[in-house]
């Protein structure tokens, strides 16, 4: 990280050494020194004014695109802000968490639960082909998110096209949503008849764990013999999170297998007294990364059946690493290991696939509001009782 610090915030013709780094697995270097004679010429030569702090930007954003990985990448000030809202549960958007398929195209994960993403009727597995009518490039969710982001107005619209399979046809889909301040309670819990207690966990975020701590415990003081885990349409978020919910869940279990880049693998348990009810985890298409590490987790250590549809299938986990820079707090996020289940199953690329396989046709109205409807919400019902 000194390296990436020092190199970075160069300006031009103020370093001449030649700076190399080698692959520890290609045995492979990469010349970084070399740049410095494309901005010599340019400095030289250029006839038009020289934005050195965007050149600056573009050299940093463009060294973590070349990796491929749209989970890597450069982080302004401003990105890093961002983050943190994010990560808080309180932000201005329309509410959609977003990826990349092995297309390249941006798609939708899931849609905020009541955000206006939701509302207006955009769904997992849509494909975002044009924002405000701009065509989005390859594999580049950076701009994606901030042009659905934008001017971060409430009340503010944009302009959202997708691409959606109906009944084996492709259909393209205009959608005009207004920015909302969105705020996302991420633990939801009801008492169901027959003792079933039905907790719904929308994303994971700061206050999760101690969220669903607290509904587990008054679910149970009220007599719940049986357990709902919902994470149909979860998308993630700190894996910090999961591990409280797992604490709670599982007695001295793996949670996780972490491989990272250099092959060292480690292993994550849980360390809470766990609970002894039967469990059922209700998953779909829309269920990914850290949504997966749980389901996983209670899954291979045989605590649970899943139900639903297969999952997204993203294994990999990125940290974020800030860097202070000329009294600026930029990062980096990047992709650092990929995790696995507590008996190595595999997750990336791959999913899950559900004990009990239950197709929903609709998958913005599921949860506790749509009982009458929801199919996977029922099954897993039938189970318990």
């Amino acid at each position: 990280m000194i390296f990436l610090s020092s190199f970075i915030s160069f300006k031009a013709g103020q370093n001449s050494s030649v700076v190399t780094i080698q692959n520890t697995k290609s045995g492979e270097t990469a010349d970084y020194g070399s740049f410095k004679s494309f901005v010599d010429a340019i400095k030289d030569k250029y006839y038009f004014d020289i934005d050195y702090e965007k050149m600056n930007t573009e050299i940093k954003k463009a060294i973590f695109s070349s990796l491929g990985d749209p989970y890597t990448q450069y982080m302004t000030e401003k990105d890093m802000k961002e983050l943190q809202k994010t990560s808080t549960g309180k932000f201005i958007g329309i509410g959609v968490q977003v990826s990349v398929n092995d297309k390249g195209e941006v798609v939708v994960v899931a849609p905020i639960k009541g955000g206006p993403s939701q509302k207006a009727g955009i769904q997992s597995e849509d494909v975002i082909v044009k924002i405000n009518d701009e065509e989005l490039n390859k594999n580049d969710l950076e701009s994606a998110v901030k042009l659905m982001r934008g001017n971060e107005q409430i009340g503010s619209e944009v302009k959202v096209t997708i691409k959606r399979v109906v009944d084996s046809e492709e259909k393209i889909i205009d959608f005009t949503i207004k920015r909302e301040e969105i705020t996302t309670e991420s633990v939801i819990s009801k008492l169901l008849d027959n003792g079933i207690l039905y907790v719904q966990i929308t994303n994971f975020a700061e206050k999760t764990g101690a969220d669903f701590e607290k509904a587990i415990d008054e679910g149970l003081s009220k007599g719940a013999k049986s357990l709902i885990i919902d994470l149909r349409n979860n998308p993630g978020g700190l894996l910090t999170a999961v591990k409280q919910v797992a604490d709670k869940l599982l007695p001295d279990s793996t949670i996780m297998k972490i491989v990272d880049s250099k092959g060292k693998e480690t292993v994550e348990k849980a360390s809470g007294k766990g609970i002894d009810i039967p469990i059922v985890v209700l998953i779909n298409r829309g269920s990914a990364s850290a949504s997966e590490v749980l389901s996983v987790a209670l899954h291979d250590n045989k605590k649970a059946t899943l139900v639903g549809e297969k999952s997204f299938g993203k294994g990999i986990i990125q940290s974020i690493f800030p860097i202070s820079n000329g009294g600026k707090t930029e990062g980096i996020k990047m992709t650092v290991a990929e995790y696995f289940g507590p008996n190595g199953t595999k997750i990336h690329k791959v999913g899950l696939e559900p004990d009990y396989k239950v197709e929903q046709s609709n998958n913005s109205k599921i949860g506790i509001e749509h009982l009458d409807t929801d199919s996977q919400l029922k099954k897993a019902i039938e189970l318990l009782k």
